[in-house]
């Protein structure tokens, strides 16, 4: 289904075969973690995991074609796919959909997306038309700091 393999970004994962919409690709968990790192998951507010394997190599987009999973009491990080996905594609994730600032990656985005946003960001610069758009693929710690903010205000 998936291979590891060198890209243009480094290590990256890329389908060896269709993945149609919806398909759960990947799945994992891993230990906590004391901060964010490079190849961590934020799953909660001051929760962050690794997930050993090929979760972990999954390459940053503005436009990516996978969605990451993540929900309170559940110990799994799921990717899906957000659209078919042919051979020899890479596997691309939005960081934003769960973490909620990027600390690591301060350089210029390199996606090549038409709707790259300049840079990597967290949740916190995240437009809220691509909010809508990846529901319900934002993790469920940050939905509901979303919805706090937005009773406040």
């Amino acid at each position: 289904m998936i291979e590891i393999r060198d890209g243009r970004l480094g290590k990256g994962v890329y389908a060896t075969r269709p993945l149609e919409k919806g398909e759960i690709i990947l799945r994992g968990w891993g230990p906590r973690v004391p901060g964010r790192t490079r190849h961590s998951f934020q799953v909660d507010h001051d929760t962050h995991i690794l997930v050993p394997g090929p979760i972990e190599l999954i390459n940053h987009s503005c436009e990516p074609n996978c969605g990451v999973w993540i929900r309170r009491g559940v110990e799994a990080v799921e990717i899906h796919a957000l659209r078919r996905i042919e051979p020899g594609e890479e596997l691309a994730t939005d960081y934003a959909t769960f973490e909620y600032e990027i600390r690591f990656l301060d350089g210029p985005c390199q996606c090549g997306s038409p709707h790259c946003r300049g840079r990597i960001t967290g949740y916190w610069d995240l437009p809220v038309e691509r909010r809508a758009a990846y529901d319900p693929y934002i993790a469920e710690f940050l939905q509901e700091l979303d919805a706090v903010v937005h009773e406040a205000g």
